[in-house]
């Protein structure tokens, strides 16, 4: 009898840490829904990732950027609220709407892309791309 109400107690507990293990809506920590992590991000950290990756010789720089798109200096205001060339019906950032908004569709390489994903060959690290995704969904504060 004690090892049957032992065995049953092991159980209820093993059913109550896998049930409080489930996304709660809470905001503390993913609920690995891809929406990622980071509730905020800073146009200068956005910045320092167009720095490294983007706003560099031969793309997206210079006195004639690739598809006419500086990332370079005061970008925000050349990308935000912006219609996208390669998809006029997407905003290049859609101030709070990251799925909406072509620049971080194309750095993510989803399906409604024109083109290849950006940077070309070496995509960014998923922390940039939150980076890109939380300054968007934050309303993309110049």
């Amino acid at each position: 009898m004690l090892l049957r109400f032992m065995r049953l107690s092991l159980l209820l507990t093993a059913a109550l840490l896998w049930a409080g293990c489930g996304g709660d809506d809470s905001t503390v920590g993913p609920d690995d829904d891809g929406e990622g992590t980071l509730t905020e991000a800073t146009l200068a950290q956005v910045s320092e990732v167009f720095a490294v990756s983007c706003a560099i010789s031969g793309c997206h720089s210079g006195g004639e950027p690739a598809a006419g798109l500086s990332l370079e200096g005061d970008f925000a205001a050349r990308i935000v609220g912006v219609d996208s060339g390669q998809r006029p019906d997407f905003k290049l950032v859609d101030s709070g709407n990251p799925n909406k908004s072509y620049l971080l569709i194309k750095v993510r390489g989803d399906d409604e892309i024109v083109s290849q994903q950006m940077p070309p060959g070496n995509p960014l690290p998923a922390e940039q791309v939150e980076i890109i995704r939380a300054w968007i969904a934050s309303g993309a504060k110049e």
